[in-house]
């Protein structure tokens, strides 16, 4: 006598706790996600076959060069930003206000002369750009203002690692001279960032 098969039935998934899951992390990265800003130039590094990575678990203090040799300067050290410019205030005589702080927070680089510091923070970044005003820290040998927002960076933070990223059209003397306001400042260690080079196949 032939054996009764058993009906088979497929097997069906409830799938909406997973939906939840997967928009609830959608959700939380849109809103945590931070959008990268404007830069104030464009910096094109030259290319390079080295694969080290930066590493800067106490944080950076990056100069940057552009290819007109205009010299910025940022950091990813909150505390260092605000040591940076309640000293720079405080040397040339700049009174901060509430919004200044604000508008210099905002900026991620430092980017004009300490003579244009008080008309700069009372603009909103943006503002400064279209004006004309992120031209560049003087780095001359009679105005080498460079030196003192480095100083200030690694007084607040001794552990700060330097690197510099250059326009690959940039002048090479712009470069000395930053290499020689870092030696000044007793800091002979610091990074050249540079842009993968593509490795013929």
């Amino acid at each position: 006598m032939p054996k009764v098969k058993a009906k088979r039935h497929s097997v069906s998934l409830d799938m909406t706790a997973m939906c939840d899951v997967a928009f609830l992390l959608l959700t939380f990265f849109m809103l945590t996600a931070k959008f990268r800003p404007e830069e104030a130039v464009t910096i094109t590094p030259p290319s390079s076959i080295s694969e080290k990575a930066l590493n800067a678990k106490d944080g950076m203090l990056t100069i940057s060069v552009s290819n007109e040799g205009g010299v910025y300067l940022a950091t990813d050290d909150q505390m260092a930003r605000e040591f940076m410019l309640e000293r720079m205030a405080n040397r040339y005589g700049v009174a901060l206000t509430g919004e200044m702080k604000k508008n210099y927070m905002s900026s991620e680089i430092v980017g004009y002369p300490a003579g244009a510091m008080r008309q700069v923070l009372n603009m909103k970044p943006s503002e400064a750009k279209d004006k004309g005003f992120i031209k560049g820290i003087p780095i001359d040998s009679s105005n080498n203002e460079l030196s003192y927002w480095v100083g200030y960076a690694k007084l607040s933070n001794p552990e700060l690692k330097v690197a510099i990223k250059g326009d690959q059209n940039s002048s090479y003397k712009v470069f000395a001279d930053i290499i020689g306001t870092l030696q000044a400042q007793n800091i002979n260690i610091f990074q050249l960032i540079t842009s993968p080079e593509n490795k013929p196949k």
